[in-house]
Order: C-alpha cells, then sequence, then structure tokens
C-alpha cells in the first residue's frame, strides 16, 4: 500500500514538472508596457537600423526598424525602435505616419522613459499643424494645409494622454486659439474652459479665462440669446477677477464685468422697445423698462431712455384701444 502511494506521489511531481516545462517554452505575450530581458536578434537589427540611419539611408533603416517592432515588440530596443521610426518619418516628410508611431510608444510603453518624449513629439506636430507649418498632400501633388480635423484630432490626443499639467496645458491653448482662428467659437471657449478647470495653476491658465469671457461677449454679435450670452461673459470675467486677484488682467476684467453689466442693461432695453414699439405687448415692455431703470447705476444713459419709454408703455397698458391707432 506504501509502495503504491509513493509511486502516485512520483506520478503526480512527474506531471507537474512537464507543466511547468510547457509554461516555460511557451510564455505567451507580456503584459503592455513590459519588454523581454534580453533579445539578440533586436538587438542585431538595431545596431543596423543606426548604421543605416548614419549613413542617411532611411528608407533601408524604416525598413529594419519595422522588422523589430513587427517581429520583436518586446524586445527592450522595441521602444527606442519605435521612436527612431517617428524621427524617421519626420525627415521623410510624413507626420501622419510619425504621429501615429510616435502613438505607439505612448500606447504601449506607458513605462518607458520615451513615453513623455514621444508625447512631446506628438505636441510639436500637432503644433506645427496648427500654425499652419505642415503640409499635406492632393493627389501625391499638390501641397495645402493639414486637414482641420486631423490637426484638432491630434491635439487632443496630445491633451488626454500627456502626463504633465504643462504639456497638456499648451495643448490645450493650442487648440483653444486653433479653433478660434476657425470659427468654433464654443468649441473653443468649451476648451479654454476646461484648460483653467484642470491647470489652473498654468500660465496659460490666465489668458484660457480671458478667452472665455471674451469669446461670450463676442457672441452676442451671433444669432440669439443675447442675454445669455451676456450673462455667462460678465460671469467668466468675474470667475477670472476670483481666481486670479493679482494677476496684471484682473483690471481689465473688473472692467470686462461692468461692461458686460452695461450691455446687458442695453440690450433688455431694445428688449422692451420691440415689445412697446413692434410686438405691442405693453406688459412686458412695462417689466423691462422698470427693470433697466432699477440698473441705474451699470447704464446711466439706458436708464434714462427707459423712464421716458416706460410713460408710454404705461400709458398704452391703460389705453390699448387708442395706442394701438395708426
Amino acid at each position: 500500500m506504501l509502495r503504491g502511494m509513493r509511486k502516485i506521489k512520483m506520478l503526480m511531481a512527474l506531471m507537474g514538472a512537464a507543466v511547468l516545462a510547457m509554461c516555460s517554452q511557451n510564455e505567451g505575450p507580456l503584459p503592455a508596457g513590459q519588454v523581454r530581458a534580453t533579445d539578440a536578434k533586436a538587438d542585431a537589427l538595431m545596431a543596423q537600423a543606426r548604421a543605416q540611419r548614419a549613413a542617411g539611408k532611411l528608407s533601408a533603416a524604416r525598413s529594419t526598424l519595422m522588422q523589430i517592432v513587427t517581429d520583436h515588440d518586446l524586445s527592450p530596443c522595441a521602444p527606442q525602435a519605435r521612436m527612431m521610426l517617428g524621427e524617421i518619418e519626420e525627415k521623410l516628410g510624413d507626420p501622419r505616419e510619425a504621429f501615429r508611431q510616435y502613438g505607439k510608444v505612448v500606447e504601449g510603453y506607458q513605462s518607458s522613459e520615451l513615453y513623455a518624449q514621444a508625447l512631446n513629439r506628438q505636441l510639436a506636430i500637432g503644433t506645427a499643424a496648427a500654425n499652419g507649418k505642415l503640409m499635406g498632400k492632393v493627389l501625391w501633388l499638390w501641397d495645402v494645409p493639414m486637414e482641420e480635423g486631423k490637426v484638432v484630432e491630434w491635439l487632443q490626443s496630445v491633451v488626454k494622454n500627456a502626463p504633465y499639467a504643462d504639456m497638456s496645458a499648451t495643448a490645450s491653448s493650442v487648440l483653444g486659439n486653433y479653433l478660434v482662428k476657425r470659427k468654433r467659437y464654443d468649441e473653443a471657449a468649451e476648451v479654454f474652459k476646461k484648460l483653467v478647470e484642470n491647470y489652473p495653476d498654468s500660465p496659460y491658465a490666465p489668458g484660457a479665462q480671458l478667452m472665455v469671457a471674451r469669446l461670450w461677449a463676442s457672441s452676442r454679435t451671433r444669432g440669439d440669446n443675447n442675454l445669455v450670452n451676456l450673462d455667462r461673459a460678465r460671469e467668466a470675467y468675474e470667475e477670472f477677477t476670483l481666481i486670479f486677484p493679482n494677476h496684471r488682467d484682473a483690471g481689465a476684467a473688473r472692467n470686462g464685468v461692468r461692461e458686460m453689466e452695461r450691455l446687458m442693461v442695453e440690450q433688455e432695453l431694445e428688449v422692451g422697445r420691440y415689445y412697446l414699439e413692434r410686438a405691442r405687448e405693453y406688459g412686458p415692455a412695462v417689466f423691462c423698462f422698470e427693470n433697466v431703470i432699477r440698473q441705474a447705476e451699470a447704464n446711466p444713459e439706458a436708464a434714462q431712455k427707459a423712464r421716458q419709454l416706460l410713460a408710454r408703455a404705461q400709458a398704452a397698458l391703460h389705453a390699448p384701444s387708442a395706442a394701438q391707432k395708426p
């Protein structure tokens, strides 16, 4: 009986050893961002790629590097191979592919010291494209500015992935200004607003807050909801004075608050005038004029006009049949 038990134990031990041997021979993929300890073949390819690059044979170096990232993506030199691919694509004049290769470093090698370097290169490419310094091709013949959607996509990617506040804030500032130039004002205001919320200590934050206020202020000339937009602008200026009370532009922001209040009163005066003279709805007209008069401190001129118009509106309200005569 004892001899039989020993045989069973020996058999189980041998089976366990066999399983371990099979596992060691078939390791499978490592987690993202990790690399194998050594890879002699990849090292030899990397040396070859460096020699090709040094000799100016960029296309040959690119092919060699592609072997590394395709067949040896878990080797210690794989992150550097991706970075070199991005650098070569930039030199060969293909910013799209360069950005993509740097993105592979960002996505696949978060623990590598090259992570931040890759993001910096992506930021440089996105900034150059936003400033009109990168051109794309049409039918491989004509150079044209990089398409708007691609520039926005690139900068949004950096904002999302940047590990450091200054890098992300920089990308946000570039993106916001780019959207302003493209007259995408609401999107720009949202980008600047998030910049201030997420990175209030960034040197870009005060300018971003002022841009939010100015964008809302200028939006009163575009479409409807003038009073709503002016109120948003006033709030943005007020937030500037609260967040950056000692900034050199704090005085300008306080002036902005007063100007928005003045314009809001003026706008309400015009609304009351519309009710009185065009819509002939005298109750709402009286309400508007009385509200303008209550805000005389913000806009004395509008309050004075409101007093004159209020008398007309009250008279029309009490004698509607007479007021409706041509």
